[in-house]
This record gives C-alpha cells, sequence and structure tokens, in this order.
C-alpha cells in the first residue's frame, strides 16, 4: 500500500440499496473516530484486521470501475469513517473523472474535509441530503 492510499475494508461490487435510484458499488474504508455501540461496520472501526482474508487496493477498485462504465451508475465510499482517510479527496475526483455519480456516508465530524468535497462537487449525495 502506498503511503497515502485508501485503506479499504472491504468492496460490493453491486448494490441495490446503497445509493437511492442508483446503481452502485460501495467502498468500505477502515478506521474510524467515534465508537457507537449500535454501529453496523464495528469490525471497520479500529482499522486493518489481519487475517481477515484479502482486501483489494485503488488499482483493482479502478480497474472494476474502469470496466463496469456504463453498467454501473455509482460508487458509495463508506465506513468505517471514510474522512479519516489521507487520500480521500484525490479518490473521489478519481472517481468523478470516470463519470460516476458519488455518495458519501459520513459522521460529519470533519467538517473541513466535507466542506471541500462540497466545495468540489465531489459528491452527489450525503446520509443527511436527497
Amino acid at each position: 500500500m502506498k503511503k497515502n492510499e485508501m485503506k479499504i475494508g472491504g468492496f460490493q461490487k453491486n448494490s441495490l440499496i446503497d445509493f437511492p435510484k442508483t446503481l452502485a458499488c460501495v467502498i468500505f474504508t477502515q478506521g474510524c473516530n467515534f465508537s457507537c455501540p449500535y454501529c453496523h461496520n464495528p469490525d471497520l472501526v479500529a482499522g486493518s484486521n489481519p487475517g481477515t482474508g484479502r482486501l483489494p487496493d485503488e488499482a483493482e477498485v479502478f480497474d472494476f470501475l474502469e470496466k463496469r462504465k456504463g453498467l454501473l451508475e455509482g460508487v458509495v465510499i463508506t465506513g468505517g469513517e471514510p474522512t479519516l482517510q489521507a487520500d480521500l479527496l484525490p479518490f473521489c475526483r478519481k472517481i468523478k473523472d470516470l463519470g460516476y455519480r458519488l455518495k458519501l456516508d459520513s459522521n460529519g465530524s470533519r467538517p473541513k474535509i466535507l466542506g471541500q468535497i462540497l466545495e468540489e462537487s465531489l459528491a452527489d449525495l450525503f446520509p443527511w441530503t436527497d
């Protein structure tokens, strides 16, 4: 893994429920700054969990996205908490450059990063918007 590469904790190639009215894939990021008892992805909170199987890297994700142009409509980045990822903004830019719609699931705890994403129009949907 490169120094600032996204820490991917899981990858779902197809979803009909995570991005309303959009056929999407879901990228799960590792790590979270909260430890909520009701979290639906508690295995991602602490970050990498050795021995849980091979996880895709950025190159594999973008190879998949390149091959699915015209079939998939969107990408969901969720977590953990995606805004903790050092490479989130360039990662989002690459997704948008491929022509995909982007939904970002966030707990909202890093408003500066979210502000940059809004300013650059990198996300089409946040969980608190319609």
